[in-house]
């Protein structure tokens, strides 16, 4: 059941006008980071690579706040969730594969924005590297990262307020991968308020590896690893809090 629910929400996801609309902005975007280059007083090439990655990061987490925290809301404002729920379907069930489907959808959507961006700059003449792959792989945690913090939040609020603190966690959780040049700044309470603070959010400098990549600077092993076991523990405990959540929702 959970393979169906998830093929459900895939088809769903990829045929919104929002998530289409949302990579045509970035097809349109990731042409236009060529005139940025041209006009750059710095290699051209490499702030067009530059942009581009950036935008798969963006972009990808705009896609998946702007489904994650629908999700549910939708099957319940349309009245479909209670004849999903009305058959042998546990909610937990209901809840992963949504998640599974969604996350499908958005590797999808990851893959189609780097192969456009990745050959839009080696037709503009810049040189490809295997580290901007794995670069664009990492953001695509980061965005199931982000993926899995929307689904969560739209269980605790609704859609809008759950978008605008996604927003908000996503801001926080690059400026967190900030703090250990800044927590010898700070003492006492405001260090431990920082500490405290910084393990509630993901850190999403784990996935960003863009800067290294566009400078051909490689990426060990390790830290590819724990950055996918990083993102794999985040998404569990979000997807447990949303299951825990949706089991007690009365609907």
């Amino acid at each position: 059941m959970i393979l169906v629910v998830a093929s459900a929400t895939f088809r769903e996801a990829v045929r919104s006008r929002t998530f289409l609309g949302l990579l045509a902005i970035f097809a349109f975007c990731a042409l236009a980071t060529r005139v940025v280059g041209w006009i750059s007083a710095t290699d051209g090439h490499v702030v067009s690579i530059d942009l581009v990655m950036s935008l798969q990061s963006v972009i990808g987490v705009l896609v998946a706040v702007a489904t994650g925290t629908v999700l549910v809301q939708n099957e319940i404002q349309q009245k479909t969730l209670y004849t999903v729920l009305c058959r042998p379907l546990p909610r937990w069930h209901f809840v992963i594969g949504k998640f599974v489907g969604l996350a499908g959808a958005l590797l999808a959507s990851q893959a189609a924005m780097a192969a456009i961006g990745l050959a839009w700059v080696w037709i503009t003449g810049a040189g490809l590297s295997p580290w901007l792959a794995l670069a664009a792989a990492m953001t695509g945690l980061e965005v199931l990262v982000m993926a899995a913090v929307g689904l969560c939040l739209s269980m605790l609020t609704g859609p809008l307020l759950s978008a605008v603190l996604c927003l908000a966690v996503y801001g926080l959780g690059h400026a967190v991968a900030t703090l250990p040049q800044l927590i010898d700044h700070l003492h006492g309470w405001q260090r431990t308020l920082a500490v405290v603070g910084a393990s509630l959010v993901p850190n999403l400098g784990y996935f960003t590896f863009r800067a290294q990549a566009v400078h051909g600077h490689a990426m060990t092993l390790q830290d590819a690893a724990i950055a996918l076991a990083y993102a794999g523990l985040w998404m569990a405990l979000l997807l447990l809090i949303s299951v825990a959540v949706f089991r007690r929702k009365q609907l």
